[in-house]
């Protein structure tokens, strides 16, 4: 008999749940208990725990144990069964013949058919692919299951920002299911509701998220590609998308699909105009052009000079120049020009009042039916409790029937926390139309760079610069309507100044 044998264990579990049981323990007591029976010295034992063993990236253990091995000196490596070491026949094969390579043999402790025998290879290689197939098999019924809790209306994953994975079954018979972040829950409204406006990039919705108290699984700061996510995730509206398809869940929704179809369109149109974050922001880019040869202006950065300008392309020979701050004021006190005529600012008062009436009473209203649905599930949720106390029902059906009513109360009550959320999403909105009808230079001015764009859209197609002064403005599309309607007043004999009481004549 070989002197001083030598003998590495792997161990393995794929679920991190079983590294608090004995799983683990069991392996390695039992190769230990092997490997001493048979006079071999244990060097080391490789454990890798919560990993799967349909791959082998990722199992830094067995990396580990392979090139200890191939270092030299090893006789054996100790596995309980052979499908600890893999379930892929393809990497079962490979990892035999690396090992076979160092000198060392592969011992399954359970299996001890397998040897270098004919009989045994060929027992080794059926094994090897059962252990493949019962891994396909068990990953078919799982993806089968989880789309059965789809088409249930159940979330099979891990909940989305803003919600949390519950438990309302029982440990012997769970059912989990998503329910709303009590914490979390109304920033994702608020989110929503700001996106909505327009007035805000994902960027700047980071930050005003952070400071608001919105935080990560860990307590970190959203990022952006995340809060992107969240933005087009229909979960938010209800809808579950998985593996392609699209299924109705049983969740709370925390925003609507009026505000969540606008989510989309504006992710759109910052897209199209490029409207994201950059080291420099370009106000006016895709709206200014050379009145001369009318090619877009560019905007830079002068390092020498420590100034931006907009300016020609080199290629087209174009020599406009002008300070980015210069022209940018020049195109605001375009809006100076700009008036909403009496009437029109009047209807537009006139149809505010009438959408927050509207909104007003059908949320009331609203309200008011689903708190009544509360109370008629609180009552049922006192007379459960007297039963228990009377001992009319089993700890168990009581403890199941609770959870069921409070689940449902939960969601009710966060059905009305979105419904007042909302209030403030009309009053943001109404304020801004009329602050604008108002004053449209003064609701600009204090505009964020993002509102000022989408202004800018409003109002502007494109402007015409020339020897650093504005020769032409062409109106959007929308704003020539109104202008048309005479909804709206331009005035022509423009001066620099503001002046409330200008007369009707004064405009076009």
């Amino acid at each position: 008999m070989k002197e001083n044998k030598k003998a590495v264990i792997y161990v393995r579990v794929s679920d991190r749940e079983q590294l608090k049981g004995l799983s683990i323990d069991v392996q390695k007591e039992l190769c230990t208990k092997w490997a001493r029976e048979n006079g071999y010295q244990i060097v080391g034992i490789f454990e890798d725990g919560g990993k799967s063993g349909t791959k082998t990236v990722g199992r830094h253990a067995l990396e580990d144990m392979i090139i200890r091995c191939q270092e030299g000196g090893i006789d054996v490596a100790l596995v309980v069964d052979t499908d600890r070491i893999a379930r892929n026949e393809f990497d079962h094969y490979y990892i035999r013949r690396e090992l076979k390579k160092a000198g060392t043999r592969l011992i399954a402790i359970n299996q001890p058919m397998i040897d270098d025998s004919p009989e045994g290879r060929l027992m080794d290689g059926v094994l090897a692919n059962i252990n493949a197939f019962y891994s396909r098999l068990t990953g078919r019924k799982v993806k089968k299951s989880l789309e059965k809790k789809c088409r249930d209306g159940h979330w099979p994953g891990w909940a989305p920002l803003g919600y949390q994975n519950k438990n309302i079954g029982t440990k012997e018979k769970p059912h989990r299911v998503v329910v709303v972040d009590s914490k979390k829950g109304p920033f994702m409204t608020d989110l929503f509701r700001l996106y909505s406006t327009g007035n805000y990039s994902v960027d700047v919705l980071v930050d005003i998220m952070h400071e608001k108290g919105l935080r990560s699984k860990n307590e970190s700061k959203i990022y952006r590609s995340t809060m992107y996510s969240t933005l087009k995730n229909p979960f938010y509206i209800g809808l579950m998308r998985y593996k392609g398809q699209i299924f109705k869940g049983k969740h709370k929704p925390l925003t609507t699909s009026e505000i969540f179809e606008v989510c989309q369109k504006i992710t759109q149109r910052h897209n199209h105009n490029a409207c994201r974050r950059r080291k420099y922001q370009w106000l006016l880019s895709g709206y200014v052009y050379c009145h001369k040869c009318d090619n877009r202006l560019y905007a830079s950065w002068n390092h020498k000079r420590k100034q931006a300008y907009y300016h020609g392309g080199v290629r087209y020979g174009c020599n406009q120049y002008v300070p980015l701050g210069e022209l940018e004021d020049k195109v605001a006190e375009q809006l100076k020009k700009i008036r909403f005529s009496k009437q029109f600012s009047q209807k537009v008062i006139e149809k505010a009042k009438e959408l927050i009436n509207q909104s007003r009473e059908s949320r009331e209203s609203e309200i008011k039916s689903i708190s009544n649905a509360v109370k008629k599930l609180e009552a049922k949720r006192n007379i459960l409790e007297d039963s228990l106390l009377d001992q009319t029902i089993d700890k168990e059906s009581f403890k199941r029937k609770h959870n069921e009513l409070a689940f449902k109360i939960q969601n009710l009550e966060n059905e009305i926390a979105t419904i007042e959320n909302q209030r403030g999403f009309d009053v943001d909105i109404i304020s801004e139309v009329l602050a604008l009808t108002k004053n449209i230079y003064k609701t600009y001015s204090k505009a964020n760079f993002e509102a000022k764009r989408h202004y800018l859209s409003i109002f502007f197609k494109k402007i015409e610069v020339e020897d650093r002064k504005i020769m032409k403005v062409k109106y959007a599309p929308l704003f020539q309507h109104l202008i048309k309607e005479q909804g709206v007043g331009v005035r022509t004999n423009w001066l620099p100044r503001e002046d409330s009481n200008l007369e009707p004549a004064d405009y076009k």
